[in-house]
This record gives structure tokens, C-alpha cells and sequence, in this order.
């Protein structure tokens, strides 16, 4: 996988899959984990880069990622992650906290026709109704639906405020297998 903005771009082995990723200082542009069995691939929009950044020393660490390849594992897809902010932390309240350094060199979502995706799924969580920089996180979201508005969504359960559920609350309500079958007949019907 190339650059996509202007960072470095990292690879390593990991559970079967080849998980690559760009990163510039603080920011995580985007993770591709692949596995060479599937040519699909699936664009999850996230809220922000969690622990994976840098040369990939807290890959076994990062949960969401790993809760994405069980997921998607199933499903058949490959999981091309990016994020409604680039900014790397694994505590959003780290990002709310620096808030200025969101965005780092640009958004991506303009550079993404240079993938072929087969659909896209918003899991982000519920962010934008924390009270904090909401009408900011809400701007970004419709910016990106703009951005993505030709490409088909799979629509996944959503929390009780209307907001995609992130992966973590997957695993917490025990409903992998769901997302798994979601995705399965929403790649189906591309």
C-alpha cells in the first residue's frame, strides 16, 4: 500500500492478516488489514486513530482493530479504516484535549477514490452527543456523507441516540456475529 497523504506506511503480519497503515508525528491517516483470501473491501469510518500508530508497537493492543478482523473475517471483507479525526490517541478525551490538533495535514476522504471500496459503514459511536465540540463533530460527519455519497452504505445497529455503535460495543452486547452477517449481505448485494 502507498502514502495516501504524506506519512510513512507501516506493515506487519498479524492473526492472518497483513495490517498496513500510514502515519505522520501524532496522526494515523488511515489502517488497511488485509487478508489474501478476500478481494472486497469494506471503507469503517471511525471516530479517531486509537493506539496503533507510529511502527506499530501497540498492534496486538488495539482492540477495535482486532474486533474488525473477527468481523470482517466472516463477512469476507478487508477493513479500510479511517477516522472523522486523525489525531492519534486511545482516549478520545486525549483528543478533546487537543482538540487544534485534529486534523493534522488535510482530510483524506478526498483522496479515497485511488481505492475501490464495495461499501462503506459508519462506527464512530456516539461522540457527537457528549457535549463536547458536538456541532464541530457534527459538521464533520456530513462532510464526510458528502464526501462518500455515491458509495453504498451498509446501515449496522445503532445506539439509543441514533449514532453508529463502534466496535467495542459490539463485542460488549455480544453481537459480532450480527455485524458479521450485515456485512456478509450488504458485500453480497454491491
Amino acid at each position: 500500500m502507498n502514502q495516501i497523504i504524506k506519512g510513512k506506511v507501516y506493515s506487519h503480519e498479524l492473526d492472518g492478516w497483513l495490517v498496513s497503515w500510514e502515519s505522520e508525528s501524532e496522526y494515523r491517516h488511515w489502517c488497511h488489514q488485509t487478508n489474501e483470501n478476500f478481494v472486497e473491501n469494506l471503507l469503517v469510518v471511525m471516530f479517531n486513530p486509537g493506539s496503533l500508530s507510529g511502527d506499530g508497537k501497540n498492534l496486538r493492543k488495539d482492540t477495535t482493530l482486532r474486533i474488525l478482523r473477527e468481523v470482517c473475517g466472516p463477512a469476507g471483507v478487508n477493513p479500510f479504516v479511517v477516522n472523522l479525526f486523525d489525531y492519534a490517541s486511545p482516549s478520545p478525551d486525549e483528543l478533546f484535549s487537543n482538540w487544534e490538533k485534529r486534523d493534522g495535514c488535510g482530510l483524506i476522504f478526498s483522496k479515497l477514490e485511488m481505492i475501490k471500496f464495495s461499501a462503506f459503514i459508519m462506527a464512530y459511536g456516539d461522540y457527537e452527543n457528549r457535549g463536547e465540540r458536538d456541532n464541530e463533530i457534527k459538521e464533520r460527519i456530513a462532510l464526510i456523507k458528502s464526501h462518500l455519497s455515491e458509495a453504498r452504505e451498509i446501515l449496522l445497529p445503532k445506539n439509543s441516540s441514533g449514532t453508529p455503535k463502534h466496535p467495542m460495543t459490539w463485542q460488549r452486547q455480544k453481537l459480532k456475529p450480527t455485524i458479521s452477517k450485515l456485512l456478509a449481505e450488504g458485500i453480497a448485494n454491491c
